[in-house]
């Protein structure tokens, strides 16, 4: 967790950006063109260090490994991953028609992988895939490549493995495939029965591991399944059993970097940002309380890409969220409201190429100009979210406040100020 605040005067001399349509003096003789009731429309940008006060935050935590939609497996010399689950809830007994008659043993078994093919990468060399049964339990939401849990590591990093449970790992090869499949087995050949026995009898523990090998090869794992054939006491009938694996986690090294100053989204552990912020009441002469609010946006100037393997490989969609409380006091714990505008989509090329990142907050903007200076605090408090947020393994990051001028975040208004007298 990031924490940082900020709070400034407003400078005397504040640059304003005036996009309006230019008028002829108000005592011009040609009485066609006399300004009448019209009212200019403003534009301006704001930079964090010119409002009278600015706080932006990263906050992550929000997704695991264990609750991310996908698992990965890896042999790559900048990530080694592999996931790691347990199949704790293998049946004693299944109902055939309307009977509940009990499992006498399990005559075949293997594990079913799910593969998102377009997310997955297979080397010239081909690469082998392999279950294993693991040595000492882990916990789903603190193993790491280093721990089995928090402060108990693993006798080898990367996990403790067994037994090999088939008898021959499973080879992909891209000279005999056009394309990754996407699903696989892999059978379990250690004596199927006494295995899934003694998970049954211990909710799966310690549990399992699958491993890659195979350099530069990447498998994204969307699910993990248990099929086994089963027969039950005084049926001939061979019956089909599967069981999703849970709890389910991958490790992976190396971890990825702790946030910093700057603000984040996405990766794994989820991060997203916060912030809270004030307006001022006038621009010189001009009025902001009252005026009619046309656009307000956030913007939000993107960093360099992350370092392998932390970048962002596809396209991650983002929203900004009103905060119901004070995100420096409560954290990641902080109460969301209702969405401000659409979906954005954070595309890495154009991040890449410095696109600033924009949010429509012109509904939260409208409501503060309409509450008058002097009355109850109306705090301008925003966060940014990944949609969804499980998604991605690589992160993006953006210049904060303490960022140096020109690349920290800014408002941009476009706005009518409320006409201060009329023309006869």
């Amino acid at each position: 967790m990031i924490r940082r605040g900020f709070v400034a005067s407003l400078p005397v001399a504040l640059a304003l950006a005036l996009a309006s349509c230019t008028e002829d003096p108000i005592l011009a003789t040609n009485s066609d063109t006399a300004p009448g009731f019209a009212t200019p429309t403003i534009e301006v940008v704001l930079e964090a260090g010119e409002l009278p006060a600015w706080r932006d935050t990263t906050y992550w935590g929000f997704v695991l490994p264990s609750t991310a939609a996908y698992s990965l497996s890896s042999d790559s010399e900048t990530l080694r991953s592999r996931p790691l689950g347990r199949f704790s809830t293998i049946p004693d007994s299944l109902f055939v028609d309307t009977a509940r008659v009990a499992i006498d043993s399990f005559t075949s078994a293997a594990i079913r992988l799910t593969i998102d093919t377009l997310a997955s990468e297979i080397p010239a060399g081909g690469v082998e895939l392999a279950a294993w049964s693991l040595s000492r339990s882990f916990d789903a939401n603190e193993a790491t490549w280093l721990n089995a849990r928090e402060g108990e590591p693993w006798s080898t990093p990367g996990g403790d493995l067994l037994d090999i449970l088939g008898a021959d790992s499973l080879s992909f090869d891209v000279d005999s495939l056009t394309a990754l499949p996407d699903t696989v087995f892999l059978p379990i050949d250690v004596d199927p029965d006494s295995l899934l026995k003694a998970w049954r009898e211990t909710d799966g523990e310690p549990g399992f591991a699958i491993v890659l090998s195979g350099v530069g090869a990447e498998i994204r794992v969307n699910t993990i399944v248990l099929v086994a054939d089963a027969v039950a006491e005084g049926l001939d009938t061979v019956l089909n059993i599967s069981r999703v694996a849970s709890p389910t986690t991958f490790i992976f090294d190396p971890p990825t970097p702790e946030p910093t100053t700057r603000l984040r989204l996405g990766g794994l552990p989820g991060a997203r940002y916060y912030l809270d912020f004030e307006l001022p009441d006038s621009l010189g002469f001009i009025e902001l309380r009252g005026a009619t609010i046309n656009r307000a946006t956030l913007e939000f100037r993107p960093t360099r890409a992350p370092d392998d393997p932390f970048e962002l490989r596809g396209a991650l969609a983002a929203q900004a969220v009103r905060l119901l409380a004070d995100p420096f006091v409560y954290g990641e714990k902080t109460p969301i409201g209702s969405t401000l505008g659409d979906l954005e989509s954070l595309d890495p090329d154009s991040l890449a190429s410095g696109v600033t990142m924009q949010y429509d907050i012109t509904s939260l903007i409208r409501v503060w100009t309409q509450i008058p200076s002097d009355s109850a605090f109306f705090p301008l408090r925003v966060g940014i979210v990944p949609v969804p947020e499980n998604r991605q393994f690589g992160f993006w990051e953006f210049f904060s406040r303490e960022d140096g001028p020109g690349l920290r975040p800014v408002v941009h208004l476009l706005f009518t100020p409320n006409p201060s007298f009329l023309l006869p």
